[in-house]
């Protein structure tokens, strides 16, 4: 700030609902949206008053109150295929971009491996961060590697899968380095050759009810929106986040007393040695 004057990129006393997914009308006392590295570098450097948030697609964080400080909305965009080889085709992505229509990109250019997480609401720099998954798939199972900002060493580090830590919904950005990184891109690793996972939840009796005889990622996708969108409501009509729910996680030996009593448990191995379990129906 010069003379007690703000830069004309940065906004004084934004509402913020058009920017979460629940549509808190909460106020944030600077806002800006940066698209590149430099201009994150140069809004950083003007060392506003307050703490610092920054926003993605705003569908993973609920608003309580104002936040007395500078909201940077992250809209880097982007998607650039960098090579590939027999098996793969390595994809780096913007961290604004929007994660759904991401997959669908890749879904119409039959690189295969993220059509199980269709229709998952946020944007891409927010996919490592919790690993997020669905129906089997996780998005460590892509993930090739990442860039991100150091906040206060003002760096460009690069993360890959084993950096990351990830876990079930758990990376080094939520615990570890909370707060410290602004992800900047993602880059995936897709097959060329589909592996289809259709044994999570529903997937295969919806393609059964849809009438699906040639197993494709396009189908399988529209499998995994059409249970989404009848177990949770349309977010343009009524606010929501999705779903974020996490399954119970248990030792394996407490997973055979479960069978007992419940039967019907379908249960996914994690690399702690734990598996988590959720009964089917």
């Amino acid at each position: 700030m010069k003379n007690g004057h703000l830069p004309v990129a940065i906004q004084e006393n934004i509402s913020l609902k058009p920017y979460n997914s629940f549509g808190i009308d909460a106020q944030a006392s600077y806002f800006t949206p940066f698209r590149s590295e430099d201009e994150l570098e140069e809004i950083l450097a003007m060392s506003l008053p307050g703490p610092v948030l920054v926003l993605g697609g705003g569908s993973n964080l609920l608003f309580t109150k104002d936040f007395n400080g500078l909201v940077l909305k992250n809209e880097i965009s982007g998607i650039t295929e960098l090579h590939e080889d027999s098996e793969y085709v390595y994809v780096r992505a913007g961290a604004g971009e929007n994660w759904h229509q991401f997959v669908q990109y890749s879904i119409g250019r039959g690189w295969a491996g993220a059509e199980n997480l269709s229709l998952i609401p946020g944007n891409v720099g927010a996919t490592p961060m919790q690993n997020i998954g669905a129906y089997g798939v996780e998005i460590e199972d892509i993930f090739w590697d990442l860039e991100a900002y150091h906040i206060r060493e003002k760096r460009k580090v690069t993360f890959t899968n084993t950096d990351c830590e990830f876990g079930y919904r758990e990376s080094v950005f939520k615990k570890k380095y909370r707060d410290q990184f602004v992800i900047l891109n993602v880059t995936y690793r897709f097959h060329k050759h589909p592996r289809f996972n259709i044994s999570y939840g529903a997937i295969a009796t919806e393609l059964e009810r849809m009438g699906v005889r040639d197993l494709s990622i396009v189908a399988v996708s529209q499998a995994v929106m059409n249970i989404r969108r009848s177990k949770l409501p349309d977010p343009a009509t009524i606010a929501n986040a999705g779903s974020f729910f996490k399954n119970p996680e248990v030792p394996a030996a407490k997973l055979e007393e479960l069978r007992i009593k419940y039967p019907g448990i379908i249960a996914y191995p994690l690399l702690n040695g734990n598996v988590n379990w959720r009964q089917d129906g």
